[in-house]
């Protein structure tokens, strides 16, 4: 019994939890704020404000985006049939997005592939599904870190702790007693199945206990979890390197909402002479609960406006006794609070590698060229999480097809490209590129399309054909800037707008297909 890697295991487990639930917090905008004072904090917490600018998430939202699966194939119809009916089985369009938004939420996330097998022990289906880093740890051999050692799982199941151990050719199955914290080995049981509640009296040794049944051999060759990460050999989160600035962004809305109530109704102030001071009938502790009006729910004379006479309205008159001076204390200014956020924003762009326009899309107005180099650390970012994610995404996939009866799968994974030219100077510089004696497939591949989309429009196309193209892609661009500048300044309206650029590309869609068919 491995009972020594399932103690290393949850001791693993709960060493990463901390910095799991700290990403998820600040993913989702419940990291506590953080005030010097005591006064404030107490305050804040007994009325439950909230005023939360959460940008933390930004760094992560950003990358997910980009990550779209464009193709998973293989040059063998029946394989190809195969890997359709996994993707329709397992949702995988709805189920991949979220594995990998939870991968940059994380730094870590895993894919189960399990394989369900008939009555006869044939193999009909996988099932691929999330599993969230805190709770599913694979531990690495430390001699080659490159090879998963074991896979623990733990859970909850009611009064009960579960937990599983995956190795490359068996899994053990564990749990502890009623209530029991599992801290300690001897916590800790195998976990033998239930007899069937309807055993069959036919069968021989129906209804019994199965001492064996917590121990599944397999012949798999390999553990059935797939570690997406962001980093070796364990991930870091996307946004990671905002939780400092998200704090001090925190900090600052909160204090910025709290001036507020000062800008709308400015604390006041009068200046009395010591021996002419009468400003009132009543002292403040002169007040007594039935001094209050009834519908004031107990609240003092200053908290409902009635301790002052001075009514504002034209031709009121106001008589002040006793004081030789008024006044207000002018609240803070917004830009003390305001001015630092930006900062902070910009710091936290910076440090996660994520273009500033997408925390503030109002930020600037440049070129599209000027985007491009901004977007350039970004991009690579996003080129790497497709060659890790790719990697086990591929290898999950070979896992199932194994598992389905393809002896050795040969398939590849295609991404949606990280950036592609769609801008007018995008275009203008692929067929500056081609003019200067670019090869056309490799300017259109540093456009940012695919190797199959390219191959397939330069197929029965010559270098004039491709030429006219792109000429004409690059008019079109043009054509919508300068429209979109119009539609700006209420020249044309956005429905004229619209109706000319659709017109357009009918007509270009058009003359390509009667090319085509001539």
């Amino acid at each position: 019994m491995s009972i020594d890697d399932l103690m290393y295991g949850i001791d693993e487990l709960a060493e990463s939890r901390t910095g799991y639930d700290r990403a998820a917090m600040y993913y989702h905008g419940t990291a506590p704020e953080i005030f010097a004072s005591s006064r404030i904090r107490a305050a804040l917490r007994a009325h439950q404000i909230d005023f939360d600018l959460n940008f933390a998430k930004t760094p992560v939202n950003a990358v997910a985006t980009r990550l779209k699966v464009a193709s998973i194939t293989s040059p063998d119809e029946a394989t190809n049939t195969l890997i359709s009916k996994i993707w329709q089985d397992n949702q995988l369009n709805l189920e991949l997005p979220d594995l990998v938004r939870k991968a940059g939420e994380f730094g870590d996330a895993y894919l189960m592939v399990l394989p369900v097998e008939d009555e006869k022990g044939d193999v009909v289906r996988v099932e691929m599904f999330y599993n969230s880093p805190q709770t599913v740890r694979v531990i690495y051999d430390e001699e080659n870190p490159r090879r998963k050692k074991f896979t623990i799982k733990k859970w909850c199941d009611g009064r009960y702790l579960r937990a599983e151990l995956l190795y490359d050719d068996h899994i053990e199955r564990w749990t502890t007693g009623l209530d029991s914290a599992g801290r300690d080995a001897n916590d800790w049981k195998p976990w033998i199945a239930e007899p069937d509640a309807e055993p069959d009296p036919n069968e021989a040794g129906a209804g019994e206990l199965d001492a064996e049944s917590w121990l599944i051999d397999h012949d798999w060759g390999e553990q059935p979890v797939f570690h997406f990460r962001t980093d070796r050999p364990y991930g870091v989160p996307e946004h990671y390197g905002a939780y400092g600035p998200q704090n001090a962004i925190t900090k600052l809305q909160a204090t910025h909402m709290g001036t507020v109530d000062y800008q709308g109704a400015p604390q006041r102030y009068a200046l009395t002479e010591a021996a002419t001071t009468d400003t009132s009938d009543l002292e403040p502790g002169d007040w007594d609960d039935e001094d209050f009006p009834e519908d004031t729910n107990g609240l003092g004379p200053s908290d409902v406006g009635d301790d002052s006479s001075l009514k504002a309205g034209p031709g009121e008159l106001w008589l002040l006794r006793g004081y030789k001076a008024v006044g207000q204390f002018d609240a803070a200014k917004p830009d003390v609070f305001l001015d630092p956020i930006m900062f902070n924003v910009r710091a936290m762009a910076q440090i996660t590698d994520t273009p500033l326009r997408m925390f503030d899309p109002q930020s600037s107005q440049r070129s599209g060229e000027s985007y491009r180099e901004e977007d350039g650390p970004f991009v690579s970012k996003v080129e790497n999480r497709q060659t890790s994610y790719g990697a086990s995404l591929h290898a999950a996939f070979v896992f199932a097809l194994r598992r389905l009866g393809i002896p050795d799968p040969v398939i590849s994974v295609d991404w949606v490209p990280a950036r592609s030219v769609t801008d007018v100077q995008g275009w203008q510089t692929v067929k500056a590129k081609i003019e200067a004696g670019v090869p056309r497939r490799q300017a259109l591949m540093e456009a940012g399309y695919r190797a199959e989309q390219v191959d397939e429009w330069l197929s029965g196309t010559d270098d004039a054909e491709l030429q006219r193209r792109i000429d004409i892609l690059a008019s079109l661009a043009d054509s919508a800037q300068k429209l979109g500048a119009a539609a700006a300044l209420e020249v044309i309206t956005s429905d004229q707008v619209s109706g000319l650029m659709a017109g357009a590309l009918s007509d270009l869609e058009a003359l390509a297909q009667a090319q085509e068919d001539s």
